[in-house]
């Protein structure tokens, strides 16, 4: 798992201090970081191979300025050319939004292209330790 913590800023607040619902995907990708460093072969975006197909976020409790919004990232599924991931997004211990997000990975010209076999073992690998817990 993949966990990141966020600070809110006050610009993605509403009026009334919540965190404005345009964020979470924000947030969701901030959390994904650590994940796409093992796309980037060259520690570039030079070649990037990943591309959103879809994602999905769901609204569980608000998310409010001034308290550090936890971010935890799981791999769920990992296709031949596609990765699933199961997001959520905690305040004080509670979760507050929970998102899906399918990720298809390319090759140069930009078709759908096999995962690479030893990015699908470290991929597998996370899923396989998450299930254990």
């Amino acid at each position: 798992m993949y966990v990141t913590q966020i600070e809110p800023r006050i610009s993605e607040t509403d009026v009334v201090g919540h965190v404005n619902n345009t964020v979470p995907p924000v947030w969701f990708e901030a959390g994904r970081s650590e994940l796409f460093r093992l796309f980037m072969t060259d520690g570039t975006l030079e070649n990037w191979s990943m591309i959103v197909k879809a994602y999905a976020v769901v609204f569980e409790k608000e998310l409010h300025y001034g308290s550090t919004a936890t971010v935890e990232c799981r791999i769920e599924r990992v296709g031949n050319t596609s990765v699933t991931l199961d997001e959520r997004i905690l305040q004080r211990g509670e979760i507050c939004v929970t998102g899906k997000t399918t990720y298809v990975h390319v090759g140069p010209d930009g078709r759908p292209a096999p995962v690479p076999p030893e990015i699908r073992a470290e991929l597998d690998r996370q899923r396989l330790e998450e299930e254990k817990k």
